[in-house]
């Protein structure tokens, strides 16, 4: 089946059962405006963004490009980056992880924090977007504590994360592949993505009142990626039982 077809055919079905699938877009590791942020930032005018922006190294330049971005807001990219977590003991890269201790995680947190709060004070929003989605469970309710909102990571959620006004809210497609580089992993295995979410939050067997999240890295995107996620942001917008949550913001209320 076209792939397009079968997000059309999901749609339907959702259309048939009266009910409306919402879907949200983020983006990582920005920390600078160029060429491919301006793009970012006219793709997803319809579309509403919640910016990932690493607190270390963002410019000043970035938050005047997002001041003049009504539909931007931003969350936390962790802190710097960087991964700290042994290469050999094989579990990938992980920034907020307890490999240091978690008062030395946390500590960077509230330092990058402060700095985005600073720089962005009227579109940051207090949620933790880890860097390669990875951040220990033991971290939520220190957080929380601390006036986070929540966190967003890769895959679909389990149910009743929601916790003391905490909440867990995730992407599960993402148009590009890693392993030997960052590349266009084509229309169909993206869809898939998406129409595999779509249809088991329809269907119950994941928590049907997670959005369906699709997460870009604009600094790392081609032409084909590019021309991919401006089709899907018109499919969306032209069914009547989808609907993109442009106040990315309200994903993380009650």
């Amino acid at each position: 089946m076209d792939p397009w077809r079968a997000l059309e055919t999901e749609l339907d079905t959702w259309a048939a059962i009266g009910k409306v699938a919402d879907l949200w877009w983020r983006d990582d590791d920005a920390v600078a405006v160029g060429q491919q942020f301006d793009r970012l930032v006219s793709v997803t005018e319809t579309t509403g963004l919640l910016l990932a922006v690493i607190p270390l190294h963002a410019t000043e330049e970035l938050a005047a490009a997002v001041t003049d971005a009504a539909h931007v807001k931003v969350a936390q990219h962790g802190y710097a980056h960087i991964n700290h977590a042994d290469r050999e003991q094989g579990v990938g890269a992980w920034e907020l992880g307890l490999h240091r201790g978690e008062q030395v995680v946390l500590d960077e947190l509230d330092q990058g924090r402060a700095r985005l709060e600073l720089m962005f004070p009227d579109d940051y929003i207090p949620v933790i977007v880890p860097p390669w989605n990875r951040i220990d469970p033991a971290l939520f309710m220190p957080a929380a504590r601390r006036g986070y909102r929540g966190v967003s990571v890769f895959g679909a959620r389990e149910m009743n994360v929601q916790a003391n006004g905490f909440y867990m809210v995730n992407c599960h497609s993402n148009p590009l592949r890693w392993k030997t580089g960052a590349k266009f992993k084509g229309p169909e295995k993206t869809i898939s993505e998406l129409v595999e979410h779509l249809a088991n939050r329809r269907t119950g067997a994941v928590d049907p009142a997670e959005s369906t999240g699709y997460l870009t890295h604009h600094l790392d995107m081609n032409d084909d990626a590019w021309a991919f996620s401006k089709q899907l942001v018109e499919h969306i917008n032209k069914h009547t039982a989808a609907l993109w949550r442009r106040d990315v913001a309200t994903l993380f209320e009650g």
